[in-house]
């Protein structure tokens, strides 16, 4: 009989055995799995050391966690993590259709049939947003009320506004409120500034990266897209993060001042104008290899502006309020159609985008809505085309890494006649 999986400390065995053999071969490359390796090490050993757990979407901010001492674990992250292994994430998805609806994003899926099958912990807590997905809004109270999980939503309105603001100012107390409740203990406000100062200076770090990454060539593998989100996912608030970001950053800075990028020839920038697939990350190497694609930036690249006043909890409470809505897909998808637009176009623009794929997620419903007209402001305004893929970016069966790549090849051969 098969072993059961175990995700999390797989997950964890895979990023320390990568940073160990980068350590061994490549010692000056270390820092870009240090800190990741470090933080799933601390999430599989959790249980054991008697330190609570957080399930998350990937749209939560993580900083009021990591002040009250709960460990913030991204679900999405999670199931990205088991897309990408060998053995894949079928199993758990196949699993959760037994009792939800097949429509439900794939990550829900992993998650809710991960636990099912015993494959990963059952929480102490499970928070998240109410924007931007419908599928989590659905699927996330389900799972706790299933698993006996305390659960918390921060309501985010639709419009981005001072009253938006406020109102999720007032979320952030409740949710500063559960946390206490669950946890039996009292925020530190002194903890909390110093969890917003590492969090001020990352978030700096990583607007000076996004300003370098504009560069042309651009200075940085594709494959740096993911992990970096990755890593701001889990660790903004934390010191490990700002390590992380200031090196990225002097390294990234040192090759745009000698006109280095990271391709020999640069011919084409990709942007992804929304998901991106991880079941199968060499697809990133291969566009660069096969034709000199580098995939510039993406949907999910963080833009947050630090919290500037930090001296008392409203005055970080606000800034937080603004965060919220500025985590990459809640900033675009969580309101009106102009947001997702006008962000695009400016981010085509900015990283001088010579094209763009729509990496159509089958489990977004609401973003299919408005795919061509993406696709038509694009052309129309800026002359960018865009590929549209349907697929899963979490479950190869519904479009392969063979027919994705057969995509673009064909995209390719398009622009190429042109």
């Amino acid at each position: 009989m098969a072993e059961k999986r175990n995700l999390v400390k797989d997950t964890s065995d895979q990023y320390v055995a990568i940073r160990d053999h980068v350590a061994e071969k490549y010692p000056e490359q270390r820092w870009r799995y240090e800190a990741i390796a470090n933080y799933y090490e601390r999430v599989s050993k959790a249980k054991q050391r008697g330190e609570e757990l957080a399930w998350v979407n990937f749209a939560t901010i993580p900083e009021v966690f990591w002040a009250m001492d709960v460990i913030p674990i991204s679900m999405d992250g999670m199931s990205g993590m088991a897309a990408s292994s060998p053995e894949g994430a079928s199993e758990y998805i196949d699993l959760a259709e037994e009792h939800i609806p097949d429509y439900i994003c794939a990550t829900n899926k992993i998650s809710m049939g991960a636990v099912m099958a015993g494959a990963m912990p059952v929480p102490d807590m499970l928070v998240h947003p109410s924007a931007p997905c419908d599928s989590a809004l659905t699927a996330y109270p389900l799972m706790a009320e299933h698993f006996g999980i305390p659960y918390f939503c921060i309501d985010v309105p639709y419009f981005r506004d001072e009253r938006c603001y406020q109102y999720l100012t007032g979320e952030l107390r409740r949710l500063i409120s559960f946390l206490e409740e669950r946890t039996k203990r009292k925020l530190d406000i002194d903890k909390l500034k110093q969890v917003m100062e590492y969090s001020n200076r990352a978030h700096e770090y990583k607007q000076k990266v996004n300003q370098l990454m504009q560069a042309v060539p651009c200075p940085i593998r594709s494959i740096d897209i993911i992990l970096d989100f990755n890593a701001v996912t889990c660790l903004a608030g934390t010191p490990e993060l700002v390590d992380y970001l200031e090196t990225r950053y002097e390294i990234t800075k040192d090759k745009v001042s000698k006109k280095q990028g990271h391709l020999a020839q640069e011919n084409f920038r990709l942007l992804w104008v929304y998901a991106m697939p991880v079941f199968d990350w060499s697809l990133y190497s291969w566009l660069e290899h096969e034709y000199g694609a580098i995939s510039i930036s993406a949907l999910n690249v963080f833009d947050v502006n630090p919290t500037e006043d930090i001296s008392d909890t409203d005055k970080i409470l606000r800034g937080m309020a603004e965060k919220v809505t500025a985590v990459p897909m809640l900033r675009e998808c969580g309101g009106p159609w102009e947001y997702y637009i006008n962000r695009l176009l400016g981010l085509c623009r900015d990283y001088k985008a010579d094209a763009a794929v729509f990496g159509g997620h089958i489990g977004c419903k609401h973003t299919w809505a408005i795919a061509k007209l993406i696709k038509d402001r694009l052309y129309d305004e800026l002359g960018i085309p865009t590929l549209t893929i349907e697929m899963d970016v979490f479950d190869p069966r519904v479009a392969s890494l063979d027919t994705v790549k057969a995509k673009l090849d064909d995209f390719f051969e398009l622009i190429l006649r042109k």
